[in-house]
């Protein structure tokens, strides 16, 4: 498959109007709105390939998303904050992988003054053929091209196509027709969720298959389980305490130590603490692990617990760890703009945790490897 997949971006991308493809021009993240409704981001029930992008009636069989708002609520505030492009994910081999485009949603509500995010999220998947993604590239590049929009060097951010104008962007419109085009239930497959628990300390990660229709439970990597959960009872957040995940993960390059009381690692313990960072390091790595063979809340509590030891343990040298394990990408701009790296409660990967630009490290990492991935074939077939 990756050969056809060759061959075909051999097509298109040899053509001048392809400039070099950099991190936001593989993920996108979109612009919080002025205020809630009416607005310009994309919804539920957006007309997209095939039906809706992604049919309310699934909300049905997905855990509500956060017990302070009523399930029609949810329904009516979910918005697509961000889109992400990979020509390779690993299903249903690594060796055998598809093409997708994938869409993160997160509910929106008044903040004090501005919208802001509730913190619970969905992942939706929509596998393309190799003719679909192709198109879907040229799209992309002629949309950039449109817009004379600058991605080259940047750092993964809100998109620069519409800082400034925000979803009235008129760039902001055509990209919206874009994703339409090539998303909505014909080719949604995949479903996951984050939703929020307890006092607003505790998360929920769930997946879901699409077949015949309905939605289907898949199981949690290294778990065996259709549910995993993680718990951080620190006041403030910049630390952990009643940390919990559960179930945890079997295997090597497992954080469960930091996260349970932070506090009780602030000297001494190195050994320990130096397991949890390369863990963390290579849990970040696309090259060491992708979604398919590694839990949830380890996947997400990674950056947060690195922060954790950055700030509070010096002595522990995480820069040659970073050094041996971390990933590493001369080509673009790998700095991660999210203002709150510190906070030991925002497990977002790519959208919003209130009203904060949240990314992973683990995100940038990976829309690195796709950027090279496009840039590869561009070059090899110039």
């Amino acid at each position: 498959m990756k050969i056809l997949l060759s061959v075909a971006l051999s097509l298109v991308l040899s053509a001048p109007a392809f400039a070099v493809w950099d991190l936001n021009d593989v993920s996108y993240l979109m612009p919080l709105p002025a205020k809630v409704g009416p607005d310009n981001l994309l919804g539920l029930e957006a007309p997209g390939k095939g039906g809706p992008l992604l049919p309310p009636k699934f909300l049905d069989t997905i855990p509500i998303l956060t017990v302070t708002h009523t399930q029609d609520q949810i329904v009516e505030t979910l918005r697509v904050l961000g889109m992400r492009i990979d020509p390779c994910f690993p299903l249903p081999t690594p060796q055998s992988c598809q093409r997708q485009l994938r869409l993160v949603w997160q509910p929106i509500e008044e903040g004090r003054f501005k919208a802001q995010t509730v913190d619970a999220a969905l992942h939706s998947f929509y596998v393309l053929t190799d003719d679909e993604f192709v198109s879907l590239l040229k799209d992309l590049a002629a949309w950039k091209k449109k817009f004379n929009v600058n991605t080259t060097g940047m750092p993964l951010q809100v998109h620069p196509a519409w800082v400034g104008a925000g979803d009235s962007s008129p760039a902001f419109a055509d990209f919206s027709v874009i994703i339409k085009k090539y998303a909505g239930q014909g080719n949604l497959t995949r479903v996951t969720a984050m939703v929020l628990r307890g006092a607003g300390d505790m998360w929920g990660f769930q997946g879901f298959e699409v077949r015949n229709g309905r939605l289907q439970f898949i199981k949690v990597p290294r778990t065996d389980k259709a549910a995993q959960a993680f718990v951080n009872r620190a006041v403030p957040a910049d630390h952990f305490e009643q940390g919990m995940i559960a179930p945890e993960p079997v295997g090597e390059d497992t954080i469960n130590k930091i996260i349970v009381n932070s506090s009780r690692l602030e000297t001494g313990n190195e050994e320990l603490i130096r397991k949890e960072v390369r863990a963390a390091y290579r849990i970040e790595n696309p090259h060491v692990f992708n979604p398919e063979n590694m839990d949830c809340v380890n996947c997400h509590v990674a950056q947060m617990t690195r922060e954790w030891v950055t700030r509070k343990r010096s002595d522990i040298g995480i820069n040659d760890l970073w050094q041996s394990f971390g990933y590493q990408n001369p080509r673009y701009n790998m700095s991660n703009v999210t203002p709150i790296l510190g906070h030991t409660q925002n497990l977002r990967a790519f959208g919003y945790f209130i009203e904060n630009v949240a990314i992973s490290q683990r995100v940038i990492n990976e829309s690195a490897e796709v950027a090279d991935t496009i840039n590869q074939y561009f070059s090899s077939n110039k």
